[in-house]
């Protein structure tokens, strides 16, 4: 019976020794599982700045009373609409959605404005 090569997913070196064994050593395996951490990690943080950023942008414009203003403008303040903490079906209209941002929403309205509330909690 002839056995198929098995390499490692972090040096490409060829494994012996066990069937089920995926890397060479202690070390590979250790420096592949950091670096996929890694990754994600910084994946997450990514998200998380842009996040911080967009709340920072809508905090702002409501602390100075906007309330309502053109996407085009949000969007050239560097808001990313790509990104939201919370998502829902508008009640009063049941076409258009509420977005989340942490402790503000806002509604992007067929006519490309943009309009902000603060994000309302209601204890049971």
């Amino acid at each position: 019976m002839e056995e198929e090569n098995r390499y490692c997913p972090n040096c490409n070196g060829l494994i012996s020794g066990r069937s089920d064994k995926r890397f060479c050593s202690d070390s590979c395996r250790t420096m592949y599982n950091n670096r996929i951490y890694r990754e994600r990690r910084e994946e997450v943080a990514r998200i998380d700045r842009i996040l911080k950023k967009n709340h920072a942008i809508i905090e702002k414009l409501y602390a100075m009373g906007e309330r309502r203003i053109s996407f085009v403008a949000l969007f050239g303040m560097g808001f990313n609409f790509d990104y939201m903490t919370s998502l829902r079906e508008n009640p009063d209209t049941g076409s258009s959605f509420i977005i989340g941002c942490y402790d503000y929403s806002y509604i992007i309205g067929n006519d490309g404005t943009v309009v902000i509330d603060r994000k309302r909690t209601t204890l049971l």
